[in-house]
């Protein structure tokens, strides 16, 4: 997704990395570092402090022209960030209004999350104001934006404003049982000697056609079961379980004929595709790259800021 040139720089602070983004006259330069939220908050002390100086290393590797605005999403509002702001509420409308952000110091301006009576999000926000720059506010009357992840957002569209946010923890849960439940040992790659990142595209469709014959817990077991009883490789059953999840999150979308548009890098993408073929789903999909929708966000809350821009 092509950004043309930004006189902001675009910040995505996340709970483990910092990452800065500038769309100069020359194209992108980006740089990332470690100096996420929860490091940061736990060292202690002044906090403001720390983020203004983990910013201010970032800005001088990324090399940008100094005094450049600078547009933070993410965890930086949050309750382990620089500075906590409250949440912005739904209904949370498209083309900017609805958002809640400070300037923390001159030149460095905080956008805030959104929450719901049961759920909320720090980040995805600027990312679905991005989607509605990107298709130029032509959107659908209804729909539903899928935003995968470690905690994948699934976030329902009626006549330009966002009504209800759903989070689906596909992306933790998926790591978690890989690392830490008994099941790692059936995803072990060492026995096979297979790469990391495999992928069975045959046994992550088997896994997405398992989720609609049970519950998750029910289905959760078979990684162990097509070890023991097939035989099935560490690759296949990381692939399996890979499929039995986000086909879990998929069929939670149900019936129904308004658009679900994907937003995801090119992997994500792949995986969320096939899968919601399997489920059925292929009428109603649309799948686009994530890659600039947060920036495409901040740029439409920088234009409310400054006008003319």
């Amino acid at each position: 997704m092509e950004v043309s040139a930004m006189n902001f720089i675009a910040c995505d602070w996340g709970t483990s990395r910092l990452r800065l983004r500038w769309h100069g006259p020359e194209g992108l330069r980006e740089v990332a570092s470690e100096e996420g939220a929860a490091r940061l908050a736990a060292r202690g002390g002044d906090r403001a402090w720390a983020f203004r100086e983990a910013l201010q290393a970032a800005l001088l590797r990324l090399g940008a022209p100094v005094g450049l605005p600078v547009m933070v999403s993410g965890m930086a509002s949050s309750s382990i960030g620089w500075r906590e702001l409250p949440y912005a509420r739904l209904p949370f409308s498209l083309e900017g209004s609805s958002v809640v952000g400070q300037w923390v110091e001159p030149g460095v301006y905080l956008i805030s999350g959104v929450r719901g009576e049961n759920d909320m999000m720090r980040g995805e926000e600027t990312q679905a104001l991005g989607w509605a720059e990107h298709v130029c506010d032509l959107l659908p009357l209804r729909a539903t934006l899928v935003l995968p992840g470690t905690h994948s957002k699934h976030l329902r569209l009626e006549s330009g404003v966002l009504t209800a946010i759903t989070t689906f923890m596909t992306g933790e849960l998926f790591e978690m049982l890989r690392t830490q439940s008994m099941l790692r040992h059936s995803m072990d790659l060492a026995a096979s000697g297979e790469p990391e990142g495999a992928m069975h595209w045959d046994a992550f469709r088997e896994g997405v056609a398992a989720s609609a014959r049970a519950g998750l817990a029910a289905n959760l077991f078979q990684v162990r079961t097509r070890q023991v009883l097939r035989g099935c490789s560490g690759a296949s059953n990381r692939s399996f379980l890979s499929g039995l999840l986000i086909g879990s999150e998929l069929r939670s979308l149900g019936a129904g004929e308004s658009p679900i548009i994907l937003a995801a890098g090119e992997a994500l993408r792949e995986a969320y595709t096939m899968a919601a073929t399997e489920c059925g789903l292929s009428p109603r999909w649309n799948a686009i790259e994530v890659d600039g929708l947060a920036e495409m966000g901040q740029r439409r809350v920088w234009r409310r800021l400054a006008p003319g821009q």
